[in-house]
């Protein structure tokens, strides 16, 4: 079950803020200190390990075994084209997911990274 939803009075009473003189400085800096500042943590991936990643699972484990296959019983002109294929597919995949990432990335910088609080009554 969903809890119910809490009305403003709620939040308020809650967090312990006046609605008309907002968070005193003394109390905005405990705030600060004990929960830190507002900000989702960016996660950074290793790009060497994003390619890598594209060789592992059941399909390219699949594609691999093919490789193998082909060398061992000395298909060479097979092996080759199902390694350039597998890599081919591991460079394209790699490089959509690494624009959408700046696609993201320029969105998140036209965001509005400031906020307008109440402190001791004056909005800041």
């Amino acid at each position: 079950m969903t809890e119910p939803a809490l009305t403003l009075a709620d939040w308020q009473k809650r967090l312990s803020a006046d609605p008309v003189q907002g968070l005193n400085a003394a109390e905005a800096a405990r705030r600060l200190a004990r929960d830190g500042p507002n900000s989702l943590p960016e996660k950074k991936n290793n790009p060497i390990l994003k390619f890598l990643s594209y060789f592992w699972g059941p399909i390219p484990w699949m594609i691999e075994v093919a490789i193998l296959l082909s060398a061992f019983v000395g298909h060479w002109a097979d092996f080759w084209i199902i390694s350039a294929l597998l890599i081919l597919n591991a460079i394209v995949g790699f490089w959509e997911e690494f624009q959408a990432g700046n696609a993201i990335a320029a969105l998140k910088a036209k965001l509005a990274l400031k906020a307008k609080v109440k402190r001791d009554g004056a909005w800041r």
